[in-house]
């Protein structure tokens, strides 16, 4: 064989001892061990939560199947990849709790707010103070949850330049830290009804007692299943609140105002049907008031009268002209 030959083959082999030792060596550095098991892990769980994502959009029909399903899984894993990689760095029982306390130290002072969040989704997972589909409002934000997370809820957003509780079209997220900060009004959870008010102002010299009458009757035929259905409610979450409504019938108060009578009709409706409900009643006590011709809306002007007029004289006969 030539010298040439056998000096390439010793290279080629004293290089590959030389890598098969440096392998050799990693391989008993903890560290590097302990890096190398974390990526396995991390990766592991990737995989598995796209593959249950995957399944679960193949073998659940509905949207909110899937939604459900994917998201357990994505908890279960999170859950069993962090002690995973837990146990992985700490191998001995007193090395895992000297462990735990110095990364709790840190973490109460420098993730105040993270664990605040996640403090936050306990109480709202295991005390029901909002689930998905609830309409709820919290530091002037308001709209139907969507998403609960870890750290976030989302919420389709209600109100801002929309008015009567309707949809902007925006997502809005929240921290779950604002459980603990601010107060929290649930529109749905165990009674998904409210009270809603529409008030309505005639002139001093309107027949007030007659459109009073009028917005009692629509008032009160729209209001005859509504009631059945509080009332059932209100038995019910009577056992977990002190709760008692003895009046669920709607009701139209009288007041004095600057520019004449306000009537404000006080009714029960659903949550989410709070202006569809007061569109439909506005449209039947127009068509009616417009029956009535002693019945006169009020709204903002300038009046001359003699002295000897007295402001709750009789309307003036209506004008051929106007009609």
């Amino acid at each position: 064989m030539p010298r040439g030959h056998r000096v390439a083959r010793t290279h080629s082999g004293f290089h590959a001892m030389r890598d098969n030792a440096t392998l050799s060596e990693l391989l008993q550095n903890d560290l590097f061990v302990d890096l190398l098991l974390t990526i396995v892990i991390l990766l592991a769980a990737f995989t598995v939560v796209r593959l249950s994502h995957r399944l679960s959009s193949r073998y659940f029909g509905s949207p909110e199947r899937v939604y459900h399903a994917t998201k357990s899984v994505r908890r279960l894993i999170v859950l069993l990849a962090a002690v995973a990689i837990t146990l992985v760095w700490s191998p001995g029982f007193g090395e895992l709790l000297t462990l735990l306390t110095v990364i709790g130290a840190g973490m109460a002072i420098a993730l105040r707010e993270v664990l605040l969040s996640i403090a936050g989704w306990a109480r709202i997972t295991f005390m029901s103070s909002y689930k998905e589909g609830d309409r709820i409002e919290i530091n002037g934000v308001a709209g139907d949850v969507i998403d609960v997370r870890v750290l976030r809820t989302s919420l389709m957003e209600i109100r801002g330049w929309v008015d009567a509780d309707q949809s902007t079209g925006r997502i809005v997220h929240i921290p779950n830290s604002w459980i603990f900060l601010h107060p929290l009004y649930n529109y749905t959870r165990s009674f998904k009804f409210i009270w809603n008010e529409i008030p309505i102002t005639v002139t001093f010299r309107s027949d007030w007692r007659a459109a009073r009458e009028i917005m009692m009757k629509y008032a009160e035929e729209s209001a005859a299943i509504v009631e059945q259905q509080a009332r059932k409610e209100i038995q019910r979450i009577s056992r977990e609140f002190l709760i008692h409504y003895s009046i669920l019938t709607p009701f139209v108060y009288v007041r004095i105002v600057e520019d004449g009578v306000q009537l404000t009709l006080r009714y029960l409706c659903e949550a989410r049907k709070r202006r569809g409900s007061a569109h439909a009643l506005n449209l039947m006590m127009l068509d009616d008031f417009r029956e009535h011709p002693d019945i006169e809306l009020a709204h903002r002007t300038l009046a001359m009268r003699p002295p000897e007029a007295r402001q709750f004289d009789d309307l003036p006969p209506k004008s051929p002209m106007l009609d």
